[in-house]
């Protein structure tokens, strides 16, 4: 049976993923961020030296949450998933708003000091979409501990991403109120309405069915 790993977003860990329930039989095992050997790293090399991580290299599922989708994509280049399914993501460079890649040729991310950087929290929350306590908590956890050259060299491959046309065997969830990622609409994308970014957290109910629906159509087909 094929085992699903989980990419969380940038800088954030398998908390991402707790409040999602999925079927018990799936194998699920979650992949861990490395440092980036230096900040223009490529994601290709990236996922290269992630590749230790999955044993399964046969049939995996990869399902990357926000900037974990761009990292599912290039590890599927790499390997030939049963399925890359993306939440909260990018299929393409195309969808990225065009605020963003003007920062990204000014080169802001490079420069703009670290303490600067964190000190956006506060408008934080209502960007995200983290609502309750616990959510607002786990963000700024997610802000304040992130390593400052780990942040600048993931926006940069964010900023400066190349993927010009949605891979195939691609599945994207987003949400209709994402304000971080805004969704670039396309027939096949599967919507979550009113899901904001941090949608696995504030909707995991309406998430878990879809990715389990999902899951358990790869497993049957597996089977077949």
């Amino acid at each position: 049976m094929s085992t699903i790993y989980f990419i969380s977003g940038l800088g954030a860990d398998w908390r991402m993923f707790q409040f999602l329930k999925l079927p018990d039989h799936l194998h699920q095992q979650q992949i861990k961020w490395l440092d980036p050997l230096n900040l223009d790293e490529s994601l290709e090399s990236y996922a290269q030296r992630l590749l230790p991580q999955i044993a399964d290299t046969a049939n995996p599922i990869f399902v990357g949450f926000s900037f974990g989708g761009l990292v599912a994509i290039e590890l599927a280049k790499l390997l030939r998933p049963r399925k890359t399914i993306l939440i909260s993501s990018l299929a393409t460079r195309h969808a990225l708003p065009w605020y963003y890649r003007l920062a990204g040729k000014t080169h802001l991310h490079k420069v703009m000091p670290f303490k600067l950087m964190q000190n956006t929290y506060p408008l934080a929350p209502f960007f995200f979409g983290a609502h309750t306590p616990y959510e607002r908590r786990m963000l700024k956890s997610v802000f304040f501990r992130i390593d400052e050259n780990f942040l600048r060299w993931a926006l940069g491959r964010l900023l400066e991403w190349q993927q010009a046309t949605v891979p195939p065997n691609i599945v994207q969830i987003h949400g209709t109120a994402d304000l971080i990622l805004p969704l670039y609409d396309r027939p096949d994308i599967i919507k979550i309405q009113h899901g904001q970014h941090l949608m696995v957290l504030h909707k995991p109910e309406a998430v878990s069915n879809v990715l389990s629906r999902i899951l358990l159509d790869c497993t049957h087909d597996e089977q077949e």
